[in-house]
Order: C-alpha cells, then sequence, then structure tokens
C-alpha cells in the first residue's frame, strides 16, 4: 500500500482513491486531512454538479486523515498508516460544485481520545465557496 510522498501527498493508496483519481493531502503543519478532486464529467450527478456521494466521499477521506493525524501525534506512528474505521459521519449539502472545478474537503479536530476522534469537515470549491458541511467520529482500529 502506498504512503504519503515527501510532500505528504498520497495517491493511489485505495482502490477507492485510483479509480475517482482525488489526491490526499496529510502533510500540512495544521495537523489537518485534506483531500481535493477536479471535477471532471465522470464524477457529476445527470443535473452536472458533483454527485453527492462523492462529495461525502471526499469529507471521509479529509476528515478519517485528519482522525488518524490526531492519534498518530506524539506516538511516532505515521498518520498515513495508522487505522482507523468510520462510526458515523453527518454530512449537509450547501451548494453545487460544477464541472472544471477543484474541490478541496479540509477536516478540522474537534476533540477525542486513544481510540475516538471527533472532525468536524467542510467542502469548499476553488473560489473558497462552500459546498458542504460534516460531522464525523473515527475510531482508531488494530491491525
Amino acid at each position: 500500500m502506498p504512503g504519503a510522498d515527501a510532500s505528504g501527498l498520497i495517491h493511489d493508496q485505495s482502490g477507492t482513491q485510483s479509480l475517482v483519481g482525488y489526491v490526499v493531502d496529510i502533510g500540512q503543519a495544521d495537523g489537518k486531512g485534506r483531500a481535493w478532486l477536479d471535477i471532471t464529467d465522470r464524477h457529476t450527478n445527470r443535473v452536472g454538479m458533483l454527485h453527492g456521494g462523492l462529495t461525502a466521499m471526499l469529507l471521509d477521506a479529509a476528515c478519517g486523515f485528519t482522525a488518524s493525524r490526531m492519534f498518530a501525534d506524539g506516538t511516532g506512528e505515521s498518520a498515513d498508516k495508522t487505522p482507523l474505521v468510520t462510526v458515523s459521519l453527518t454530512v449537509n449539502f450547501v451548494d453545487g460544485a460544477r464541472l472544471g472545478q477543484r474541490v478541496t474537503a479540509t477536516g478540522h479536530p474537534a476533540g477525542g481520545g486513544r481510540k475516538i476522534a471527533y472532525v468536524n469537515g467542510d467542502v469548499r470549491d476553488q473560489g473558497g465557496r462552500l459546498v458542504a458541511t460534516a460531522t464525523g467520529v473515527f475510531r482508531r482500529i488494530k491491525r
């Protein structure tokens, strides 16, 4: 399983990521995970906007990698190798993103402990317009 490169970018770590084509960034000093996608016609719904399921997937990735970073802090473990599962993810759709735009999902640490992390998230288009928000709960698991 490929990990993060020297800049903290992750490409093709899972079959889903390879299929959809999003990129994960865990290399920023703020501790937040990010996932971005350049929207093509294969990512749109029947009205030409980013499909809501893909919006939720980006939020799950960004928030999940944020949780991984929270668990890895101070342990010496690599955030791209910290195993976890999503317990819950609630998504609120605010506006649509259109073909040709880049959208970025960002996870924001909200709390937790040794095994559970709470993360809020948002998706914004390249102009900074809010597309969706999320709240997620993630549980650390043993490999």
